[in-house]
């Protein structure tokens, strides 16, 4: 996709991203929904199919097990 770009280059800039914003990458709902709905039309205008489907309940559910399980990790290895 960007052939004068390594895939560490990407790495990189992904990381320094991601320090510069303090890894707050949360969003509420709502915006989420927003942006869902905005690409969604976007790609139906152009004619291209949009690969992506609402988040449901169940994985929402799955992803918070998931992240608490983590937290409780990081903060074991962090005393």
């Amino acid at each position: 996709m960007f052939p004068k770009i390594s895939l560490r280059e990407i790495n990189e800039l992904e990381r320094i991203f991601l320090t510069l914003i303090d890894y707050d990458v949360n969003i509420n709902g709502s915006e989420y929904a927003k942006y869902y709905f905005i690409l969604r039309s976007l790609a139906e205008n152009v004619n291209m199919e949009f690969p992506l489907k609402p988040i449901t309940y169940e994985e929402i559910q799955r992803i918070k097990k998931n992240l608490h399980r983590i937290e409780a990790k990081t903060n074991k290895t962090l005393l």
